[in-house]
């Protein structure tokens, strides 16, 4: 080879282009096509209008924190609609869709040459509500067909107005009422006020309602003073979903006293408690001092403990001081001495309001809102709370104390108070593993531990905490009988203060479930049943499983065989058979239907094996094969027919086709051994 030849050959800039002029995709689109191989697509076949058809997990971290993801960001699985994809399985524009996302705007020209087919409306509408302008602009000069009213719609609600303007002036399909509703429930003022100029379609009472309930004083102003005077009250308001998208690009700046002011300018019978509410948790001092100064609303036990539940100091002694000269109490009450005793009061109505509550007034004699500031760890609003005078504290206010292991709450109740607290305090403690907390209350309240938290510290392997607990007394009931067969009970805490989470049942179950040899053996003169097994195999502990077999009696139920096979487990699965840890329960016919579903030959040859002839009957073999066609099993489908000699039906391959499986639709198709279906529909719905 010449030196001329070999500087064409080796010139890399050469090579990249005569590659563009190859057939295949280039190298970039390929890496993209990787990228969305990396998602997994789960199918969801329960058919509904608020499920997807399927969820994607495990999104590269490119395009999870886009923006537009970013609004997903606390939910376990993105459901697919989110980038307007409807597939149960394969989907083939993912690609496309993912480089929309990222606003790759290369990637998208060049998807846009290569997959001209893939130039649906589901893309433009990715693009407008992510607000991707440039991308819109391409898609719609590239074809005609991606062109919808859903685009405009999609970016007027998350406020890109430029995006708006954009298809406006390309007088295309235009948009639909939702785009100002959506504009104006998720607070973009001047996308209504362009939409409201410009555009005909309108709104409905959509908009006013959304704004008002979202807190855009601004905007339900503006739709009052622009003709859109019907507001319409909602018994429970929920963000409204559009396009089936929970999630929109939202104004961050509230303002709820606004929407008040607005609203009672207007001729109203009455005004929503649930607006009330709203605007208190935004804006608590602004919100209660208007309420007052205004004689709009009373301050109701409803709307007090919420103000509690804020931990707003100011806007909390406000309220007491209106409260206490209310009901002709000394404001000075609240900067007395603690030791003080003061007679338990419950606060009366006003007459002098605009608005009323529905809300009996006698529901003051309810009040949580000591509770509620002992769960919020704020010892000053208690202590404010118990210089008024107003009864509004039970056992819970330190319970709740010793749910967040705030000792010195529960010393300052123990020595103030007169309620104490029950043995859900203890329970609470152990849940939030504060160990010096369950010493006191048992030392200091005399509190015994309940089955339930010996149950709970043995579930989170608390080794510890289990050993003092086995040394002090403890009470034999359940304080929840209910979850006495196990199961977890949550006690959800005010605020952003994480629930109690209890894990009821038998404490050699429970640690048994988590694989905590330790404690189970510590536990060893304690009870158990089958489920200590059962959940040890559902959480893949075989070392436990072991260990329970060997050192106990119980065994387990077939509910461990079906989530050996379930999870995959054929290590379990074979040493739960070959031990015979059911003690005689396993159903291998049930189970080797199971097992056919499930990704493992050998685990299904394995079952197999322990069958009797007599078992295997036509309706069982029809079973295997209809179960490992609905889920995708081509190797087991294979084996089935290939070895067992079992056949198949039309059933069987329509079951594969709905699913999506059309390698084992194709694989039926191609070989012989028909036969007709002897399934009923009773059998297959119990599949």
């Amino acid at each position: 080879m010449n030196s001329t030849s070999a500087a064409v050959v080796k010139d890399l800039d050469l090579f990249k282009n005569i590659c563009q002029y190859q057939k295949g995709l280039p190298l970039e689109l390929k890496q993209v096509i990787d990228l969305a191989k990396s998602i997994i697509i789960t199918p969801c076949y329960i058919f509904s209008s608020a499920r997807p058809t399927a969820y994607l997990s495990n999104i590269p971290s490119c395009i999870k924190y886009t923006p537009y993801l970013q609004l997903f960001k606390y939910w376990d699985e993105l459901p697919n609609y989110a980038l307007f994809l409807s597939n149960h399985k394969k989907e083939p524009t993912l690609p496309f869709h993912l480089s929309i996302a990222e606003n790759n705007i290369k990637h998208v020209k060049m998807w846009i040459k290569y997959k001209p087919e893939w130039l649906t409306p589901a893309p433009l509408k990715l693009a407008a509500i992510c607000g991707h302008l440039e991308i819109v602009e391409i898609l719609m000069s590239a074809s005609k067909n991606v062109c919808c009213p859903e685009a405009m719609d999609l970016a007027a609600m998350n406020g890109y107005l430029d995006v708006v303007k954009f298809m406006h002036n390309k007088n295309g399909p235009g948009c639909t009422t939702e785009a100002m509703d959506g504009a104006a429930t998720f607070g973009h003022l001047e996308v209504v006020q362009f939409l409201n100029d410009n555009r005909t379609e309108g709104s409905t009472p959509k908009a006013l309602q959304g704004a008002v309930y979202m807190g855009y004083g601004t905007i339900v102003e503006y739709l009052f003073n622009h003709g859109h005077q019907h507001f319409r009250r909602s018994i429970c308001f929920f963000c409204p979903e559009y396009y089936r998208i929970q999630c929109h690009r939202a104004a961050k700046e509230k303002d709820y006293v606004g929407v008040l002011q607005s609203l009672i300018r207007r001729p109203l019978r009455e005004l929503d408690d649930e607006i009330i509410l709203a605007a208190i948790k935004n804006d608590p001092y602004r919100t209660i001092m208007y309420l007052h100064q205004h004689k709009v609303y009373t301050i109701t036990k409803i709307l007090f403990d919420d103000l509690v539940e804020t931990k707003n100091k100011q806007a909390i002694r406000y309220a007491l001081e209106v409260l206490l000269t209310e009901n002709k109490k000394p404001i000075s009450l609240l900067d007395g001495s603690d030791d003080v005793v003061i007679d338990p009061w419950s606060p009366k109505g006003v007459a002098h309001v605009i608005y009323r509550s529905p809300w009996l007034e006698k529901e003051w004699s309810k009040s949580k809102a000591m509770d509620i500031a002992a769960a919020l760890g704020d010892l000053d609003t208690i202590k404010l709370l118990h210089r008024s005078g107003i009864k509004c504290c039970t056992v819970d206010a330190m319970n709740k104390a010793a749910a967040i292991g705030r000792i010195d709450i529960a010393e300052w109740l123990h020595i103030h108070r007169t309620e104490g607290c029950s043995e859900n305090a203890i329970t609470y403690a152990i849940a939030g593993k504060h160990f010096d907390m369950v010493k006191w209350l048992h030392e200091v309240r005399g509190v015994n531990c309940t089955m339930d938290g010996l149950s709970t510290a043995a579930y989170m392997g608390d080794l510890e905490m289990v050993k003092y607990l086995i040394s002090i007394s403890r009470i034999t009931a359940n304080y929840f009988p209910r979850y006495t067969n196990g199961g977890n009970k949550k006690d959800f805490m005010p605020g952003n203060v994480r629930a109690i989470e209890i894990f009821c049942g038998r404490a050699v179950d429970r640690a048994a479930s988590n694989g905590h040899i330790d404690i189970v053996k510590m536990l060893h003169d304690h009870s158990a049943t089958t489920k200590a097994m059962d959940d040890a195999v559902s959480n893949g502990h075989i070392g436990m499983v072991r260990y329970l077999q060997t050192y106990r009696k119980e065994g387990c139920s077939t509910d461990a065989y079906s989530s050996a096979i379930k999870t995959n487990r054929f290590d379990i699965f074979k040493y739960l058979v070959t031990n015979d840890c059911g003690r005689g329960v396993a159903d291998y016919e049930k189970l080797c239907i199971e097992t056919a579903g499930c990704n493992n030959i050998d685990m299904l040859e394995f079952c197999m094996k322990q069958l009797h002839k007599d078992d295997i009957t036509t309706s069982f073999k029809q079973q295997m094969m209809y179960k490992a066609a609905m889920y995708g099993q081509l190797e087991n489908v294979k084996f089935l027919h290939e070895v067992k000699g079992f056949k198949w039906t039309y059933t069987i391959q329509q079951i594969a086709v709905s699913r999506e499986n059309m390698d084992v639709a194709n694989y039926l198709d191609s070989v012989d051994g028909y036969e007709e279906n002897v399934l009923n529909t009773r059998m297959l719905w119990s599949m």
